[in-house]
């Protein structure tokens, strides 16, 4: 855990980063900054009051790497040079009236991912060596995937995909109820982040019964 920071949905990322031996953290004049720079999407996640210029140095310096800022520091978004999309976080409204669904199940390591996508096969195979990632499966193919991305002590970050050719096929909402049945058992509660513009996802979250509770600016890699 990070001192000083509230262990809030819109810090899931920071505190699950904190338990990770392979982040890094800096100080950055009365705020911080912690960030991964080894799996397929490198994170950065900014918070308190960091300076403008500190942040963009920092953009500049690692220009591959995602910025997760506060949704209040608009002069960060007015100044980076970067694009900068809003971040819709999600809790369940009543997690004791999430459904139970059949047909997923943690998806074995090793498994032969070669059909799916590039970006996606490298998103699921890292994901494999942290955790645990609930699988539905079409013609002997696992396509569809939902997995713990971050986890704090009070919550959990929903990461689901599917691959293109098994989309809106009902998989998505099969192996994200799974996890999260799987995931709140130890005490904590899930976190669904989508960004405004991705409505599938936010369909998504509101069919499993999720409501929007916060947000967050998300400054895009400049090779994203």
């Amino acid at each position: 855990m990070i001192d000083g920071l509230p262990d809030l949905p819109r810090w899931v990322e920071a505190h699950g980063l904190s338990t990770d031996p392979h982040a890094w953290r800096r100080t950055l004049g009365a705020g911080g900054c912690i960030g991964d720079s080894t799996g397929p999407d490198p994170v950065i996640v900014v918070w308190g009051e960091a300076p403008v210029a500190d942040v963009i140095a920092l953009a500049a310096e690692l220009p591959d790497h995602t910025l997760l800022l506060a949704s209040e520091r608009d002069d960060l978004v007015a100044a980076l040079p970067r694009i900068c999309v809003r971040a819709i976080l999600h809790t369940l409204t009543d997690p004791a009236e999430l459904p139970d669904y059949e047909g997923a199940e943690p998806l074995p390591a090793g498994t032969d991912l070669t059909h799916l996508p590039e970006d996606l096969r490298a998103e699921i195979t890292y994901a494999l060596t942290h955790t645990t990632v609930w699988t539905a499966w079409v013609d002997g193919l696992p396509v569809s995937f939902a997995y713990a991305a971050s986890r704090s002590e009070r919550w959990f970050d929903i990461g689901v995909d599917t691959a293109p050719g098994a989309r809106q096929l009902g998989l998505a909402t099969i192996v994200a109820a799974q996890l999260i049945h799987s995931e709140r058992s130890p005490g904590r509660e899930p976190v669904w982040g989508a960004t405004e513009d991705n409505i599938a996802s936010l369909r998504l979250a509101a069919r499993l019964g999720f409501h929007a509770v916060d947000e967050l600016w998300v400054a895009i890699p400049v090779s994203g």
